[in-house]
């Protein structure tokens, strides 16, 4: 059964009556101080680029967009069917990249490795498709973004700090629920709120998803 959060200080919903949503996995507290520390050295480089706060170091298996409330019921209701014979995962946060490339960045991110996350993926892109979502075009790489790039002010300077860190291990983080997060737009960026954690509470030695 799928755990409801809900935080009151919020709207639920846009003045549209949707509400901007995506899934995603997360990691545990001890992975998002090492990365938050890494990002500090970074800023001290002044490179134009937008770090994403602790709280929004999220994988993202799936971007949903404005979604209706009954649209977005039918979402948990989906995955946790599909979800049911998940067990948790154990992933390594470690490696660093820019996408989509050096020349050219956008985002600054750090990999994620580890059995059964490509699975999760691809069976929360099948269930989501299936209810009518837009499929996704690029294929999943899982990792999560550290920063996006305004502009290449000051980029060489990160770009070389960078490449000292990219064989850096962030550590490992269990990965035991899927969350659907309710994004908010704001000046000073984006603010997520958990509207329903999905456990993963397969067996132990059964890491890929069987309801997919």
């Amino acid at each position: 059964m799928s755990r409801p959060i809900h935080h009151p200080s919020h709207s639920d919903t846009s003045p549209g009556g949707t509400i901007r949503s995506f899934v995603a996995i997360d990691v545990e507290p001890a992975v998002r101080a090492a990365l938050r520390s890494l990002q500090t050295e970074f800023i001290d480089t002044h490179a134009d680029v937008r770090w994403v706060r602790p709280e929004g170091l999220h994988v993202t298996l799936k971007f949903l967009g404005a979604v209706e409330p009954a649209r977005l019921e039918a979402v948990r209701a989906a995955l946790v069917a599909a979800l049911a014979n998940q067990a948790a995962l154990r992933l390594a946060v470690r490696g660093l990249g820019a996408f989509p490339s050096w020349r050219r960045p956008r985002v600054v991110w750090v990999g994620l490795d580890g059995e059964g996350v490509a699975e999760l993926a691809a069976c929360t892109e099948q269930t989501l498709t299936a209810l009518g979502f837009a499929a996704e075009d690029r294929p999943f790489t899982p990792h999560l973004t550290l920063g996006r790039v305004n502009s290449l002010r000051g980029w060489p300077r990160l770009e070389e700090l960078i490449k000292t860190h990219l064989q850096d291990d962030f550590g490992t983080s269990r990965i035991d629920a899927v969350t659907v997060y309710r994004s908010t737009l704001q000046p000073g960026g984006a603010t997520y709120t958990s509207l329903w954690t999905i456990p993963l509470q397969g067996h132990k030695g059964e890491p890929h998803v069987i309801g997919c």
